[in-house]
């Protein structure tokens, strides 16, 4: 073998080695002996299985030190973006159970195993009335539709209130009536409501008063069309009544507004 090429299979020996010493170093390639997976968990929040009287929550979270970037999902929708950031505040909560997921993800792609977090809000204390969802997030021109609900209720036979809304980024397509009160096909539902006044009033109740209604239900469902950005409420005005078989008033401890948010 002449000189010159033993200097040349040399050289690249000396090559390879030093290639496979930097594959070495690298922290992020999953052939190094020191590869770490990635991990991901929740540090603050509520715990698997806790009721919380709140409808609004903070999460905080980390991961292992070569993560960079997380992703969070909110009970049934779709992933957020990727980004740096370990907090998210969470709020317009309904009453029951609610889910939040985390993931994170190295510069190399590499992702952690999905964790989860499993959890009750139960911050009304019925009898009440409140709107479900109590937020929607949506865009100008789109529809709408939430349900009025009573929340915890003994012994309902009849249910009142009025609604107010501002009529220029509004409007009521159509009001149907709930499940609560249709018993043996036995109800009375009046729903009478003015786009020009940004106004509903509703009465409702069991035909007759018997038999009265224990739980939560549906009272009607109300489809908005949104003409305006920003953020739009509709808001109970404060003459709510509850009545049970004897007519007498039954005390209505909590409202919950709905809130429409256009982006």
């Amino acid at each position: 073998m002449n000189k010159r090429l033993f200097i040349i299979i040399g050289l690249l020996f000396l090559w390879t080695c030093e290639e496979a010493e930097f594959i070495q170093d690298n922290s992020l390639d999953e052939s190094n002996p020191d590869y770490v997976t990635p991990i991901v968990a929740f540090t603050s929040g509520p715990t698997a299985g806790q009721t919380i009287d709140a409808s609004g929550v903070t999460f905080n979270w980390e991961g292992n030190e070569l993560i960079t970037e997380y992703r969070t999902k909110r009970n049934d929708e779709a992933w957020n973006d990727w980004s740096g950031a370990t907090t998210l505040v969470w709020q317009y909560l309904d009453e029951g159970d609610h889910q939040i997921t985390l993931q994170g993800r190295y510069d190399s792609g590499d992702t952690s195993d999905v964790v989860s977090v499993s959890f009750i809000v139960d911050a009304v204390r019925g009898p009440a009335l409140i709107f479900h969802p109590r937020a929607v997030t949506t865009a100008v021109g789109s529809s709408v539709t939430f349900q009025v609900m009573a929340e915890e209720v003994t012994n309902l036979t009849a249910a009142q209130f009025n609604i107010n809304f501002d009529p220029s980024k509004l409007e009521i397509l159509a009001i149907t009536q709930g499940s609560i009160f249709q018993i043996n096909g036995e109800s009375i539902f009046n729903a009478d409501y003015d786009n020009t006044a940004g106004s509903v009033s509703i009465v409702t109740a069991v035909l007759g008063g018997q038999p009265s209604v224990d739980g939560t239900g549906v009272l009607l469902k109300l489809e908005l069309k949104v003409d305006a950005a920003g953020t739009n409420a509709l808001e109970f005005d404060g003459t709510e009544l509850f009545r049970d078989p004897n007519n007498d008033d039954i005390t209505v401890n909590a409202i919950v507004n709905g809130l429409v948010v256009v982006e």
